[in-house]
């Protein structure tokens, strides 16, 4: 399945705490669409954070977001390289 990464910048920074939070409400949004999670990275202020998912297409994983109250500011296509 394709693997497309979704960001998001908050406005004022949240805690890991406020995160999780909106990430338990995104899971069964994600469910209901088949998006697989792969990694989640928060940074340590708190401003942004990266997901990296597999999903059919973007609009999906926007569709998910935005259901959830979760909604990414953007998502792209990505391939996973290895080291």
């Amino acid at each position: 399945m394709p693997i497309y990464v979704g960001e998001r910048v908050f406005a004022k920074p949240v805690t890991r705490a406020q995160f999780e939070e909106a990430g338990g409400r995104l899971i069964p949004c994600m469910q209901e669409r088949s998006i697989g999670w792969i990694s989640t990275h928060l940074a340590e202020d708190g401003s942004r954070s990266i997901c990296v998912l597999e999903a059919t297409d973007a609009e999906t994983i926007r569709e998910a977001g935005n259901t959830a109250g979760a909604p990414y500011d953007r998502v792209w296509a990505a391939q996973r390289i290895g080291f």
